[in-house]
């Protein structure tokens, strides 16, 4: 796989969605991407998974445990008071629509998306690295099942994302060691 860029950056990335399939390393590249770039992480998994921790106030440990995806308004309640001028976020957007949400939400605070990131995976690697983090992490949406459903809707929906994001968006080699990735992904954004 290579590296693809679809526009020429500002000299600053300051609001960054990361994308990819499930188990391509959003949740390790993220932090580390924030971090360099001097912004927060926002996952919005985790942020759901702590919300369900905090006693569940949106109902959604149901809806996680069985792979279902969030309604919106619910992820956003959860995601909004979290943006601000710079951000890397994760599992959000998912869809088109979601995307578009995304673009009014931060019109409103009179911001845009820098750049959209894919992080690119084979499925067998994926699986892989799935099997590793379910015994390693034992997180409650990472049965085969769900993984396989995730995946699917993942490869429904990223077309459209791709398209939606044309102008934004990075593709980067997803495959490697962490650190190989890592170097990868601050080469494209010119970190």
């Amino acid at each position: 796989m290579t590296l693809r860029r679809s526009r020429p950056y500002r000299a600053r990335v300051k609001r960054v969605v990361l994308m990819g399939p499930p188990a391509s390393g959003k949740g390790t590249q993220g932090p580390w991407l924030a971090e360099a770039m001097g912004v927060p992480h926002l996952s919005s998994g985790y942020l759901l998974r702590r919300s369900i921790e905090e006693g569940d106030p949106h109902g959604v440990a149901g809806l996680v445990s069985a792979g279902e995806k969030v309604p919106d308004p619910v992820v956003e309640a959860v995601l909004e008071p979290r943006l601000g001028e710079g951000f890397v976020l994760d599992g959000y957007p998912r869809s088109v629509e979601q995307a578009r949400r995304l673009d009014e939400l931060l019109a409103r605070y009179g911001m845009d998306l820098d750049v959209a990131v894919e992080l690119a995976v084979d499925p067998r690697t994926l699986t892989e690295r799935m099997e590793l983090r379910s015994a390693t992490e034992g997180r409650i949406d990472d049965t085969p099942e769900v993984f396989l459903r995730r995946l699917a809707e993942y490869e429904a929906d990223a077309p459209a994302l791709r398209a939606h994001y044309e102008g934004r968006l990075v593709v980067v080699d997803a495959l490697g060691t962490p650190e190989d990735v890592f170097t990868r992904l601050r080469a494209a954004l010119d970190l």
